[in-house]
């Protein structure tokens, strides 16, 4: 018996040779979600986003996002920019400075033809928190506004998918974490598949399912980005996947499991989700031979050490695995040598502080 099956949410082939530059990557979303591209400048990055955008015409290969065939070379088929039902958002956001917030965020649908219903503009401009800037010329806006009214202004287009060139390289740290919010609350949301561009593994940790790992034109690796956090030597970030237990009123806090191991995280109110993603800084934890019970620290989980990485500056990184989960803390080398730490010794993690995914809160 043949079984229907959905097409796949997003499938891209891309071939393209350009003098000594060569891109070769295949990309498979099976439904919406958030996919990163992620390696160093130069290789390859935001030439994919271009193909799947239509803006490379000598791309080869094959792009159909759900049932809508945009490239198959073998068939001849190539359907232009404008009919891809794409939103794309450059570094340097593009927006047109002689119009006011308002008449950037409505002009994508007026280019396209497109019916713009009041409440959903009214819900992205919320989305967004762009209200007091509608009047607003992109002149006198910041660059993590700019951003936002860029972003809010290629999903009011109703594409089918929706591309992030480098979505926070252009802001300043301060307006980095302004912005940070706005996306993982898009992300959070949002039915089609984004395929966001970065360089930094942070925003890829924060922000993205599954990622795509890429070296001079070529994946190098790819998977779900949880599982592939520690393949890049960034010792910055830890990100966990966790369940809610519960929430308590009294005392503001949020218990919620990870692995076998049940945490708890200050939280003003219950969250609406049941899974939700939480930051860890590795300089935020601690480590312990011994159990430790009198201390402000909440949160002290017994583990394993698996390995152990000397860094510059006198510190290490340890590989801690406890039930069901996995972190990297950074210590000092001296820290180490005090402790006489070795891979397969059994540790207590005191973790300090927790960041939950601000979607989620």
């Amino acid at each position: 018996m043949n079984e229907h099956r959905e097409p796949p949410s997003l499938y891209a082939r891309i071939h393209l040779g350009r003098g000594g530059f060569t891109l070769h990557l295949q990309m498979l979303l099976k439904q919406p979600g958030v996919v990163a591209l992620y390696g160093p400048s130069g290789c390859g990055k935001t030439t994919f986003l271009r193909c799947l955008a239509g803006l490379e015409r000598e791309a080869e290969g094959h792009v159909q996002v759900g049932s809508r065939c945009w490239l198959d070379t073998a068939r001849g088929v190539f359907e232009p920019p404008h009919r891809r039902e794409v939103g794309v958002v450059f570094q340097d956001t593009r927006l047109f400075p002689h119009l006011d917030v308002e008449e950037n965020l409505r002009f994508g649908a007026r280019q396209r033809n497109l019916d713009l219903p009041p409440e959903r503009f009214r819900e992205t401009v919320t989305l967004f928190d762009l209200e007091k800037l509608l009047r607003r010329r992109p002149a006198t806006l910041s660059g993590g506004e700019k951003q936002r009214v860029a972003i809010a202004r290629a999903l009011l287009c109703g594409p089918r998918l929706l591309l992030l060139d480098e979505p926070l390289s252009a802001v300043d740290p301060g307006r980095k974490s302004e912005i940070l919010p706005y996306l993982e609350r898009l992300f959070h949301q949002v039915m089609i598949p984004v395929v966001f561009v970065s360089h930094d593994w942070q925003d890829v940790l924060r922000l993205s399912s599954q990622v795509y790992i890429m070296e001079q034109g070529h994946l190098r690796r790819h998977g779900r980005t949880l599982e592939l956090q520690y393949e890049t030597g960034d010792y910055r970030l830890n990100a966990l996947e966790a369940r809610v237990h519960g929430w308590s009123a009294e005392d503001r806090l949020l218990q919620l499991w990870i692995g076998e191991d049940l945490i708890r995280v200050p939280a003003q109110r219950p969250p609406e989700a049941r899974h939700m993603r939480l930051l860890v800084n590795p300089l935020e934890i601690a480590v312990s031979r011994t159990p430790v019970t009198h201390s402000s620290i909440l949160n002290v989980l017994r583990c394993r050490l698996t390995a152990l990485h000397p860094l510059e500056d006198g510190k290490a990184a340890l590989d801690l695995e406890g039930s069901g989960w996995k972190l990297q803390a950074v210590i000092t080398q001296a820290s180490t040598r005090r402790l006489e730490l070795e891979p397969g010794v059994e540790l207590y993690a005191l973790i300090k502080s927790v960041l939950v995914d601000h979607a989620e809160l």
